[in-house]
């Protein structure tokens, strides 16, 4: 088969869940088309090892970050989402024939299926009417609600929202989808460091706080992206073109992290204790916290409690975490696309 996956090119966590089915294909014999942004397709194929096809495409309107935060825009993100909204018909011109679609969480792709009858499943913890309905007119919410009632077959993330779950009704649950781990690698990076490690991400797109936190004195090693400014001879920075950041996860003592799903997926999958911003204008995060801190499989903290990173780790090491261990369930997604479930 031809499968074609349109992945949001809203950060980097949306092409890292579909890396794994799209190998797991490819490895079955199928013909794989990523179609999403310049930098995610460039992180597809190294990690597919140049054996999809790759169309790049401004998939997405995402969100708008205020700089030197993680507040949201609302103004700018309004303006983003009508221009891309306005470019919605030529996108569909241009998507490539398959098939069957993989959604993740492209509207227009919906709506392209539908009209070409090409088989379409949208992978979902949430949607962006849920993220938009805080502060996007409804005359806008409605053209993706309109947009992803298009989907022929849903399946749900660990961790799928309510309102996405009312929207699409019962459906397919396919558990936590990451980049499986590669153990020599985690035991390599474990080799290196001494001291407890603490993995820190805010995620590769955003630009980070505007401040920096001295850790020089506590007894940790830490493992940041470059998003946060962290200072200490005990500090390592990820470069954003580091392939296997699910194997510094796994590697780590803790987890510091944004809510977003791919890093909880493997966190979760990890086994590690994970400390979760708080982001009250993020409805898709603070929805992901509140199950997460009901499973006691994550804590919260918020920007101020950042800046005493000592204190926040004694709260993660006495914690009573969660036992439950979790499955990779991306050969599960590989066999429902190709039939077999």
């Amino acid at each position: 088969m031809r499968i074609a996956f349109f992945v949001s090119n809203h950060g980097f966590g949306h092409i890292m869940r579909n890396l794994p089915v799209a190998e797991e294909l490819i490895m079955r014999g199928h013909k794989v088309i990523m179609v999403s942004g310049e930098k995610q397709l460039d992180i597809a194929d190294q990690y597919l090892a140049g054996r999809a096809v790759l169309v790049p495409c401004d998939t997405d309107a995402g969100l708008i970050v205020k700089p030197g935060s993680l507040i949201i825009d609302h103004e700018a993100s309004i303006a983003r989402i009508k221009e891309h909204i306005s470019k919605w018909s030529s996108f569909m011109k241009k998507a490539p024939n398959a098939d069957k679609y993989i959604v993740d969480i492209v509207p227009w792709a919906l709506m392209t299926a539908k009209e070409k009858g090409i088989p379409s499943y949208f992978m979902a913890s949430f949607t962006w009417v849920d993220q938009y309905k805080p502060f996007l007119d409804e005359n806008l919410l409605d053209k993706y609600r309109e947009a992803f009632s298009y989907a022929d077959k849903v399946l749900y993330y660990d961790l799928v929202n309510t309102p996405t779950r009312n929207f699409f009704g019962e459906s397919d649950e396919i558990g936590f989808v990451a980049r499986p781990f590669n153990m020599d690698k985690v035991d390599e990076i474990r080799s290196k460091h001494n001291k407890p490690i603490v993995f820190i991400s805010l995620g590769a797109s955003n630009t980070g706080f505007d401040f920096e936190i001295d850790v020089s004195k506590l007894p940790y090693d830490f493992i940041s992206t470059k998003a946060v400014r962290l200072s200490g001879d005990n500090v390592e920075y990820l470069n954003v073109e580091t392939p296997n950041t699910q194997d510094y996860i796994k590697a780590s003592d803790y987890c510091i992290s944004k809510a977003g799903w791919s890093t909880v997926a493997e966190a979760m999958l990890a086994g590690v204790p994970f400390a979760v911003f708080e982001r009250e204008d993020t409805p898709e995060d603070m929805m992901t916290i509140d199950m997460l801190k009901e499973r006691h499989a994550a804590i919260l903290i918020s920007v101020d409690d950042f800046k005493n990173l000592g204190r926040v780790l004694k709260k993660m090491e006495t914690y009573e975490w969660s036992k439950t261990k979790y499955t990779n369930g991306y050969k599960k997604v590989a066999d429902i696309i190709c039939g077999e479930r």
